[in-house]
């Protein structure tokens, strides 16, 4: 090295130590190729292994001043989402709180329970969907005599990684007086309803998508022969007012495949997780080395962004559905969104 190159070098060091005292860093420093977190890797949960565990949980953890909700175990994330499974046992009560991070919750067993989200109380049946956007007052309670179990899942990854993650407990004895009912606010928000009705907060609402209605549409979805290559018959749940995705940030949809039907290859920028709700089929991610997964109901499996994926019913009689949720609308917004199929 020439004497003028290493009285360079020292130049540089230098100014780079001056920067780094003030808190800045000079772009000429900065690779050009921006590093990558660890890669999101398929897998696969089976329910056979997360009930004990949920049980476990509830002889363990109480859910009161120990827990707002039992650590049942976030099953996975992505760069923006977090699932798991909630279990809320007879005569238990999660207080009422409210958060940044919206929430989704789709039910997987149990009768008897109920969530409170904003005064609107929605009383839980397997298959539905209970929406809570973000900054919305919720409770949960179980007045049954079976445990309630559900499906959570929410952008909280992305709010944390935002820096705006808060967080509030209801003031009073942690349960929110209830104000009306979900059959009430389906009435209010059909396409024939007041032009003066709207949200008194401005933003978006807590909605309940009960399975009776869900499988009726996916039904007619059927009888309409409307089926996708790639993900079967599937639907969206849309907001009841906007038609938009189901939140800002995240989509939930509802697909079913028939007996024996297997769809072709695609693949897309967003990650999707997916819970069965009935039957048992295959995914396949990747074309090359493959890494397939054989599913059953209530089982709970991740496809990774941009990675091929095909479904396939294996039942050559019984028909499957799967519920998904999924972070399309953040790639979507920030014009990222990507698919391609075969």
């Amino acid at each position: 090295m020439s004497t003028t190159d290493a009285a360079h070098q020292e130049e540089l060091k230098a100014l780079k130590a001056l920067y780094d005292k003030v808190g800045l860093r000079g772009y000429w420093d900065v690779g050009r190729t921006a590093s990558r977190p660890e890669p999101i890797t398929p897998k696969l949960w089976r329910w056979s292994d997360i009930y004990p565990a949920l049980q476990r949980a509830s002889q363990v953890v109480r859910i009161g001043k120990e827990a707002f909700r039992r650590a049942n175990g976030m099953v996975t994330g992505s760069r923006t989402l977090n699932a798991g499974f909630q279990y809320v046992g007879p005569g238990e009560t999660a207080g009422a709180h409210r958060h940044v991070a919206s929430a989704l919750r789709f039910v997987v067993q149990g009768h008897g329970g109920y969530t409170t989200s904003d005064g609107v109380q929605m009383i839980m049946e397997p298959g539905d969907l209970l929406t809570q956007p973000n900054w919305t007052w919720h409770d949960h309670n179980n007045f049954g005599t079976e445990p309630m179990i559900w499906l959570d899942g929410l952008d909280a990854k992305l709010v944390q990684y935002l820096d705006a993650n808060f967080h509030e407990n209801w003031a009073e004895d942690g349960i929110q007086p209830v104000i009306g009912s979900s059959e009430d606010m389906q009435q209010r928000m059909t396409n024939i309803r007041s032009p003066s009705y709207k949200p008194s907060t401005g933003r978006r609402v807590p909605y309940h998508y009960k399975w009776a209605d869900t499988l009726r549409s996916l039904e007619a979805e059927v009888a309409r022969g409307n089926a996708d290559p790639y993900d079967g018959y599937i639907l969206e749940y849309t907001d009841p007012l906007s038609g938009g995705h189901t939140f800002v940030t995240m989509s939930c949809r509802i697909q079913m495949l028939l007996p024996g039907q297997e769809t072709k290859f695609h693949r897309h920028t967003s990650t999707t997780i997916y819970h069965a709700v009935t039957g048992e089929g295959m995914v396949r991610i990747d074309k090359a080395d493959a890494v397939e997964f054989a599913w059953g109901a209530k089982d709970t499996f991740i496809v990774p962004p941009w990675r091929w994926h095909q479904h396939c019913n294996t039942s050559k009689t019984e028909r499957a559905i799967l519920f998904s949720e999924s972070d399309l609308p953040v790639f979507e917004a920030l014009d990222l969104y990507r698919e391609v199929g075969d």
